[in-house]
C-alpha cells in the first residue's frame, strides 16, 4: 500500500464511498452538503495536497482522510473512510499509521480526532493505535454522540 498527498480527480471516488445524507454528515461533518460534488467537497472540507492524503493499492484509492494543523502542538485527524469493499481487512489501520507517522515527522506532540461513541471498530482501531478518550467533547460544542480522543507523538 502506498500513502501520498491527495489530489483533486480523488475526490470523485471518496463521494462514491458516501451512499446517503446521514453517512456523510458522520464521514465529513454538518458542514457538507449531501449530494457533495467533487467542487463542493473541495469548499467544504477546506480541501488541499497539504491537509488530505490518502492510501492507495495497485493505484486503487482504498483510503482517505485529512490532518488539520490546531495549533502549533496539535494536529486533528478527520474525515477518515475507507472504500466500502476494503472495510475490515486492515485498510484503516494503515491510513491511520501513515497518518500518525507523518504527523509525527511534521513535530506534533499531540494528535488529536473526534468518532462517533457507537462506531465500536473505529473506536478499537483507535485505542490500539495509543488514542484516548479526553473529557473535552462538551466543551467544544461537539454533539454528545461524539468522543474527543488524543494520542502523544506515534511511536513505530
Amino acid at each position: 500500500m502506498h500513502f501520498r498527498s491527495a489530489r483533486p480527480e480523488d475526490l470523485s471516488v471518496v463521494i462514491s464511498w458516501v451512499p446517503d445524507a446521514a453517512a456523510c454528515r458522520r464521514w465529513a461533518g454538518p458542514a457538507v452538503t449531501f449530494p457533495p460534488t467533487p467542487a463542493s467537497l473541495m469548499r467544504e472540507i477546506d480541501f488541499s495536497p497539504h491537509n488530505s492524503y490518502c492510501l492507495t493499492e495497485f493505484e486503487a484509492l482504498v483510503g482517505f482522510g485529512q490532518m488539520i494543523p490546531k495549533s502549533e502542538h496539535r494536529i486533528h485527524l478527520a474525515r477518515i473512510i475507507v472504500a466500502p469493499s476494503r472495510r475490515g481487512q486492515g485498510c484503516g489501520r494503515h491510513l491511520c499509521r501513515a497518518l500518525l507517522i507523518y504527523a509525527a515527522e511534521l513535530k506534533y506532540p499531540r494528535i488529536s480526532l473526534n468518532v462517533y461513541r457507537d462506531n465500536s471498530a473505529a473506536l478499537k482501531l483507535y485505542h490500539s493505535l495509543g488514542f484516548r478518550l479526553m473529557d473535552k467533547a462538551q466543551a467544544d460544542g461537539l454533539s454528545v454522540d461524539i468522543s474527543y480522543m488524543e494520542a502523544g507523538p506515534y511511536q513505530q
